[in-house]
């Protein structure tokens, strides 16, 4: 029995619509269209921050304009210090560091990032650093490997 021509087109034309459709639904998981991968990275951000991050973990995190609230929980059962948070571009230095007991959380606010807008910044995706010391060492880093993520809040 031969087989037509005509059949062999039409098996190539479907395998090739499984691979483009294939193809689609990888591109979407991956966050290949916006619509799709700000909330993509917003869910991944945050389920390493409030989990996965060690020692520190960012438990809440809101930007009203210029003002990034975070906060921050120690995730070890020894003393950590802060000494400098860095979000995007912007350093934050506290005087004296802040100080974290095994397993404590506290509230800080980091201003001077770029200002919330409705119509032309609604969106922030920072990356993250943050120096820290122990009893005995000075200037361990933490770098996200995850970026911090979410809408703006306007006021």
């Amino acid at each position: 029995m031969a087989i037509k021509k005509a059949q062999g087109a039409a098996e190539y034309l479907i395998l090739l619509a499984v691979v483009l459709i294939v193809g689609l639904v990888a591109m979407t998981l991956l966050g290949g269209f916006s619509e799709f991968g700000s909330t993509s990275r917003e869910s991944e951000g945050a389920q390493y921050w409030k989990g996965i991050a060690r020692p520190f973990s960012i438990q809440e995190w809101a930007q009203h304009n210029s003002t990034l609230t975070l906060t921050i929980k120690n995730m070890e059962p020894d003393k950590l210090i802060i000494t400098n948070i860095t979000i995007g571009n912007v350093s934050y230095v506290p005087s004296g560091g802040i100080s974290f007991g095994g397993g404590t959380s506290k509230t800080i606010s980091i201003s001077g990032l770029p200002t919330c807008d409705a119509n032309t910044y609604d969106y922030y995706d920072y990356d993250v650093v943050i120096i820290y010391s122990s009893l005995n060492i000075q200037g361990k880093v933490q770098k996200g490997e995850k970026k911090l993520s979410g809408p703006c809040f306007t006021s």
